[in-house]
């Protein structure tokens, strides 16, 4: 099995998840949303990752993404051929983020593009993608996730109740634990 895992935005691959999944297989890749990565703009950033994905799809491939880096697999995968690998997305960002509880917005880059391509049903299906995000997530706006599980055609979503942003330690091993026992 061949795991990647794509970090959050200032996320580094070798520390938190990325060590864990370090433990589990010395082999993994790790992709890491550093400054020199961010200093990238925003179609070569998804051609990267567009590029790592396909260069390891296969059935045996299983990726990890987080948050931002989440984000960057989704635009990887418009418009893109059909995909043989197993994606995990741990408290994605899609689109626009608001919470007026902390006056807090956000709008990501090419939004709208992600926003068309999910509406036109150009986001091409891996072999499974399943998604995860806190109940209490600023960024969990129930309507887009269900539209983006729709234009797939079949997504596994788990809102994990109580949990925030950053999903907690256990949920999230027994979550990669689940995701890379699962035979499919």
């Amino acid at each position: 099995m061949q795991i990647i895992y794509i970090t959050g935005r200032g996320g580094d691959a070798n520390k938190g998840l990325g060590a864990y999944l370090k433990e589990l297989d010395a082999n993994r890749i790790g992709l890491s949303m550093n400054k020199q990565f961010l200093a990238l703009d925003f179609e070569e950033q998804v051609g990267v990752v567009a590029k790592l994905i396909g260069e390891f799809d296969s059935l045996n491939t299983r990726i990890i993404a987080n948050s931002y880096g989440a984000y960057l697999c989704l635009h990887a995968l418009i418009d893109a051929p059909q995909y043989q690998s197993h994606i995990l997305l741990l408290s994605p960002v899609i689109g626009v983020a608001l919470n007026p509880k902390h006056l807090a917005y956000s709008r990501l880059p090419s939004c709208q593009r992600y926003k068309l391509a999910v509406a036109e049903k150009r986001i091409t299906r891996p072999a499974s993608i399943a998604i995860h995000i806190g109940s209490d997530d600023m960024g969990h706006d129930p309507q887009p996730f269900s539209e983006l599980c729709s234009s797939l055609e079949s997504c596994e979503l788990n809102v994990i109740e109580n949990q925030g942003y950053t999903l907690d330690r256990v949920t999230v091993q027994s979550i990669v634990h689940q995701f890379l026992d699962r035979e499919e």
